[in-house]
């Protein structure tokens, strides 16, 4: 009798905080700069979140150490459900490759659901002088080690397919870690650095403005949110793919009723036609999943890009 007693007072304790949760403003924390993909969906979605669920979600960034800053604050933030984190393969796939973390992401961190997808891309100033992947492979072997390209910083995702490029074009290009995104395509846009791996959603309105041109994106097939434009499998590179994720978490210790309230709400709200366009339009995939699904795409992403990172020497900053 006791434990069924105890097992109907749970269960009433569940019910109660899963129809009162949210009762004040969430804090949704994006570990990279504005601008960049993850920042992208966690706006989007989370402005969805709100409406839905008639409490604001307030997006906040907190870049640096390849994401690892704004993980770590969520890692030991209050496990109440009021701090989310938004987050992409970098902090919690790769970073932990790289450095000695102050979290473990698989024990850290409690999944919610997955959000999006979205690839990296090859772009270049509209005045750059090679407009396809074997135009540039021809000039960077001409010039080994001469020319260079810019990424969000070492380590993150884009970093990592700019050293698969390179190992299986054969050439030699020189890596320039940035801040962020929006300094890459800055920089390139002026003519500073000739070349950018960046996400696509962050690339998307300076491609349609023309200030770039995209060389390929990292799929082997045409990327449904952007079949206009080149792939590296077009290029004759199939093997250079890196499809990049974003999704949300929370501290690991966070009731189940909040995290199964979230996880159901992210994924309903990821199944809506309006909302899927709008990603769409960014040139990223809507994707919403189970917390065991996230927790599976994280494990073997770890396993995955940890080789990559080893066999390519791709360090920290």
């Amino acid at each position: 009798m006791r434990t069924v007693a105890a097992f109907v007072a749970w269960l009433f304790a569940f019910t109660a905080f899963a129809q009162s949760y949210p009762n004040r403003p969430v804090k949704v924390v994006v570990p990279w700069p504005p601008g960049q993909a993850t920042d992208i969906a966690a706006r989007v979605v989370a402005e969805r979140l709100q409406s839905v669920l008639g409490q604001p979600f307030v997006v906040e960034n907190r870049p640096g150490a390849g994401g690892s800053i704004g993980t770590d604050a969520v890692v030991k933030s209050a496990p109440d459900g009021y701090t989310l984190l938004a987050a992409s393969s970098g902090p919690v796939s790769i970073m932990p490759n790289l450095q000695g973390t102050p979290y473990d992401p698989l024990k850290d961190l409690a999944p919610v659901s997955l959000v999006s997808r979205g690839p990296s891309v090859l772009v270049a100033a509209a005045s750059f002088q090679a407009s396809s992947v074997g135009d540039l492979v021809a000039l960077a072997k001409a010039a080994p080690g001469k020319l260079s390209y810019g990424t969000p910083g070492n380590g993150n995702p884009n970093h990592v397919a700019g050293e698969l490029f390179k190992s299986a074009a054969g050439i030699d290009l020189v890596h320039v870690p940035y801040k962020g995104a929006a300094f890459v395509i800055t920089d390139v846009i002026a003519g500073h650095v000739p070349l950018g791996f960046v996400t696509l959603g962050a690339a998307m309105p300076h491609l349609r403005s023309g200030k770039l041109k995209a060389l390929a994106v990292t799929t082997a097939q045409r990327w449904e949110s952007a079949p206009e434009l080149p792939t590296m499998g077009d290029a004759g590179l199939p093997q250079v793919q890196l499809v990049d994720w974003s999704g949300f978490f929370v501290p690991v210790r966070t009731p189940k009723a909040a995290v199964e309230r979230l996880s159901e709400v992210v994924q309903r709200s990821l199944a809506a036609p309006e909302l899927r366009a709008r990603l769409r339009e960014q040139g990223l995939q809507a994707q919403g999943s189970t917390s065991a699904e996230l927790t599976a795409e994280m494990r073997s992403d770890i396993a995955r890009l940890g080789r990559i990172v080893k066999e390519a020497g791709i360090r920290a900053d």
